[in-house]
């Protein structure tokens, strides 16, 4: 699951496995209806329905992270609002200060490339916390 698993209660194992089964079947619905509607593959009704599915697939995943962060213990809870705090913050400067480099002469960028840059430091931030408050000698 992740390098962190070991710190993780059977429970927290669990709800964090159902959050991240919702969040790749999202994903990999997202990806397929991107693809698709761009490369014109599908008819625009079955666009409308990817896209659908894929947002009800990510409000399903937000509703499993929120189980899985009000069932954990204290320190993975701190850990992960932490990580969410950093990514929230770095995507907010990401998507507004390259939005003024946009406006510099900067390549367009689509808004999806302002949430890798949450993504990735949800996972750096998650890492230095477990680092940090759980002592996990494999990272």
């Amino acid at each position: 699951m992740t390098a962190f698993s070991s710190h993780f209660t059977e429970r927290d194992s669990r709800h964090y496995r159902v959050f991240s089964v919702w969040m790749i079947a999202a994903m990999l619905v997202f990806v397929t209806a991107t693809i698709s509607i761009d490369a014109q593959w599908i008819p625009n009704s079955l666009g409308w329905g990817l896209t659908i599915l894929s947002v009800g697939l990510m409000l399903a995943a937000i509703r499993a992270y929120i189980f899985f962060l009000q069932h954990a213990d204290e320190l993975l809870r701190k850990i992960h609002l932490d990580a969410l705090a950093l990514a929230f913050g770095f995507g907010t400067v990401a998507m507004m200060g390259y939005r003024l480099c946009e406006r510099l002469g900067a390549p367009k960028l689509d808004i999806n490339d302002s949430f890798f840059v949450m993504l990735l430091t949800w996972v750096i931030a998650q890492w230095v916390g477990f680092r940090r408050y759980a002592g996990d000698e494999e990272a």
